[in-house]
Formats: structure tokens, sequence, C-alpha cells
């Protein structure tokens, strides 16, 4: 979902990536999730589901590491 305002989507990935998370680890599966806490506002939560999944199709693996992450809503 592409945004008009720059400014603004500037100042929401500042704040997600300020936001609280939590990260676990499983090892059997070699994944790294990333489960980031719900944000002010239902508009806020839906560009940031967007965004984890995207982040998700890319199947990125952690630096130095063979644990791809994975990143989630909470």
């Amino acid at each position: 979902m592409p945004m008009a305002k720059p400014k603004e989507a500037r100042a929401l990935m500042e704040q997600f990536y300020k936001s609280n998370a939590d990260i676990k680890v499983a090892h059997q599966k070699n994944i790294l999730q990333v489960c980031i806490h719900h944000q002010a506002t239902v508009r806020e939560d839906i560009i940031l589901t967007k965004l984890c999944e995207y982040l998700n199709k890319i199947e990125t693996i952690f630096p130095g590491s063979d644990l791809k992450l994975q990143y989630c809503l909470i």
C-alpha cells in the first residue's frame, strides 16, 4: 500500500521501529520471530500488517545465522 505522503510514511516507520516487540527463536524450524505489538490506531495496524506480510515474503536470513526472520503483529 503506497503512501501519498512520504513524511507521514517516514514518521510511521520511525514509530514502528520504536514499538514494543517480542522476539522468539524456534531453532528446530530455523526461525527468528519478531512479534510487534499493536499500534495506536487500526489504520496503523493495517499498514504494519501489510509491511509484515511483505517482509515475510522476502524470507530474510538474520545476519550471522541460519535463522529466517518472520514478522507478526500481536
